[in-house]
């Protein structure tokens, strides 16, 4: 073996060495990567299951806003993007309203 062919050799292994750690570093990366997908699959599955419980909790706190007029706790909702409005009590009926009307005679 000359001299070329040594350095020849000895590059080829330098580099079949160089792409051996290049590869663990990437499967390393890729495992990390797939931890933190892993983890964010499993944030949005819990989210998706309490989802109907947030709903419930924003519209117990908008009833009892309106119910007590609690203006802080409206300027919180409203800064979290949720409205609402107040609907007036409904009129109490007049009895001329209410009372029943007399068939037509014929």
């Amino acid at each position: 073996m000359n001299a070329l062919q040594h350095h020849g050799l000895s590059l080829l292994g330098a580099l079949a060495l160089a792409a051996a750690v290049g590869t663990v570093a990437l499967a390393r990366h890729n495992q990390s990567q797939r931890l933190q997908l892993a983890q964010q699959q499993q944030y949005l599955q819990q989210s998706v299951q309490l989802e109907g419980l947030y709903r419930d909790i924003v519209r117990a706190l908008a009833e009892l806003a309106a119910r007590s007029g609690d203006a802080p706790l409206r300027t919180l909702l409203q800064q979290h993007g949720i409205q609402y409005t107040v609907n007036p009590p409904a009129a109490p009926a007049t009895p001329a309203a209410a009372a029943p009307t007399k068939p037509a005679q014929r």
